[in-house]
Formats: structure tokens, C-alpha cells, sequence
């Protein structure tokens, strides 16, 4: 394995994208980041992340997956949005990209994923294993292919999580939040026989 914040070669497990405009439900803005220009907190720009046209965009090398956790500050509950474009969906059935939560440190945090294939799952690392929380289902309302937009949301409250995709639940489970707050992050990841690419516009996290 190696890591660039975080790199990993071998992509093991299986896994859209119309305009949408959905937002987050908390009244108090925690975190906003438009894509202006990178900002520090996300680490170094490289050549498969990167800010482009006030979007940051993700292209994982083939047959790996990325993640960034952001470290501008740490939450507790959270009501967290992205808007998704899938820029290059690549295999629609092994692309994927999506929001990190309930961060503590590279081998231990949450994932909200979606394919451009239109189905989504939730996924922990813990101790650096990769464990399902959700399997690979379709979500309803989501967007799929190349260019399609989807609004992707998580609400940490307490020891559960919610999903949304185009405000539309898809999932809630219960699961471990970190004891002293969470970061959060984004994920993107490419099938073994190609590139995909995701852009990630208007990340906001507010307080639920």
C-alpha cells in the first residue's frame, strides 16, 4: 500500500450524475468551501488533485483510490453536502467518489460512495480493513454517466448517520464516532482499466 493523503494501489472491492441544487439543513455554517483555489487544509495540489475551474477535481491513477480528509477543524454532529459531477465515469460498475466521515487518522474513518451507475454504499476502515456497512444498492433519484450531477449529504447525530442523495435518503446506519470529533473528507477511486474523474463543488458542513 502507499499513501499520498491517502493513495492505495490494488482497488479490491466493487463499486450519478443532471443538475441538482439541494443543501444542507443546519442554520449554523461550520465549514464552506466553494474551490476557489485549494486551500491548505486539503494538503498539497498534485496532478490527480487539484482545483479546476472553481471545482476540486479527483482523478485517481487507474486500479487505486484516493482520499483527503480536510483538517480545518474537527466536529461533532454535522449535517455535511457536496455537489458531485462524474467528469469521466470510466467502468460505471468499479468508478466511484464520495464523502469521508467520522475521520480520525488514514486506517480509521466512514465513506459515503456512489458509482456513476446510479447505486451507492457505505463503507468503514478500520485498522486499515475495509469493512461494508451498506452493499452496493441503487439509490433513488440519483443521476448517472458521464456529466451527471448528484447531491450527496451525510447528518452525523450521535452514533448514527443518515444519506442522502439528492435529498432523497438512501441509507442510516449506526456506527463508532471518533471520542474527541471527527474531520471530514473526500474520496474518489478508479477502476483497474482506466481513469475516472470527479469534481467537488460547494462542500458545506453545518451543525444539525
Amino acid at each position: 500500500m502507499k499513501y499520498a493523503s491517502v493513495i492505495v494501489a490494488g482497488l479490491v472491492w466493487v463499486g450519478a450524475v443532471g443538475g441538482v441544487q439541494a443543501a444542507c439543513q443546519g442554520t449554523t455554517i461550520l465549514y464552506q468551501d466553494g474551490f476557489e483555489r485549494l486551500q491548505p487544509t486539503w494538503g498539497s495540489e498534485t496532478d490527480f488533485f487539484r482545483v479546476v475551474d472553481n471545482q476540486l477535481e479527483v482523478r485517481p491513477p487507474s486500479d487505486t483510490y484516493y482520499w483527503s480528509a480536510n483538517s480545518a477543524n474537527l466536529y461533532d454532529d454535522i449535517d455535511m453536502c457536496v455537489t458531485m459531477t462524474t467528469l469521466a465515469e470510466g467502468d460505471p460498475l468499479e468508478s466511484k467518489a464520495g464523502l469521508v466521515f467520522w475521520y480520525t487518522d488514514v486506517n480509521n474513518f466512514y465513506v459515503f460512495e456512489l458509482a456513476p451507475n446510479g447505486k451507492a454504499s457505505v463503507w468503514r476502515r478500520q485498522r486499515g480493513k475495509w469493512l461494508p456497512q451498506v452493499e452496493w444498492r441503487d439509490a433513488e433519484g440519483a443521476n448517472q454517466g458521464d456529466g451527471a450531477i448528484n447531491e450527496l449529504r451525510v447528518t452525523t447525530l450521535g452514533s448514527q448517520a443518515i444519506f442522502y442523495v439528492n435529498d432523497q435518503q438512501f441509507e442510516k446506519i449506526e456506527g463508532t464516532p471518533p471520542d474527541n470529533g471527527q474531520q471530514i473528507g473526500i474520496f474518489a477511486a478508479s477502476p483497474p482499466d482506466g481513469v475516472a474523474a470527479f469534481g467537488f463543488d460547494n462542500l458545506t458542513v453545518t451543525k444539525p
